[in-house]
């Protein structure tokens, strides 16, 4: 797998969908009414590049590949924690739950580049419907900023009015 095969994510890094279940299944609350039962994907950052703060309506497992990550996760009204996935660590895999802000940023690891090769695994399937990124300057925003003023560069930059 090389940056090439990959085509650019709204979030930030690059992505390709390798697996989506044949087999759906009933979700309520989203467009459509239902969802394949899981969805996988190869998603990477290079040096200097980011996945800029998002949630997804399902959980999420990140898992890791190649490189070194930094894995941010947040819940409203709380601090927002770093998970780092590496050899360094013995840390191979992180679950998001459903719904939980979360970003990331790869870390220079052992003996190689500033990027990251992991693998995200979506259940029930991800649908870009269920996807939602965090903009400068909205309401919960401030809120992540408040909390850790540093982490604002992982916003997404103010939506057009």
């Amino acid at each position: 797998m090389t940056p090439a095969d990959l085509l650019p994510h709204p979030e930030g890094g690059r992505y390709r969908e390798v697996f989506r279940s044949a087999r759906t299944l009933p979700v309520e609350g989203v467009r459509g009414g239902e969802r394949a039962a899981c969805t996988h994907i190869y998603f990477h950052l290079a040096a200097g590049e980011v996945s800029r703060w998002h949630r997804v309506t399902s959980d999420e497992i990140w898992n890791l590949y190649r490189g070194a990550l930094r894995l941010w996760v947040w819940e409203e009204g709380g601090d927002p924690e770093a998970v780092e996935l590496s050899a360094d660590e013995n840390r191979y895999c992180h679950v998001v739950p459903a719904g939980v802000w979360q970003a990331a940023e790869p870390l220079p690891a052992s003996g190689g580049a500033d990027e990251a090769l992991v693998g995200c695994t979506v259940a029930p399937g991800f649908d870009f419907a269920d996807f939602t990124m965090l903009h400068e300057g909205q309401p919960t925003a401030d809120g992540l900023t408040a909390a850790a003023p540093d982490l604002a560069r992982l916003l997404a930059p103010a939506e057009p009015a």
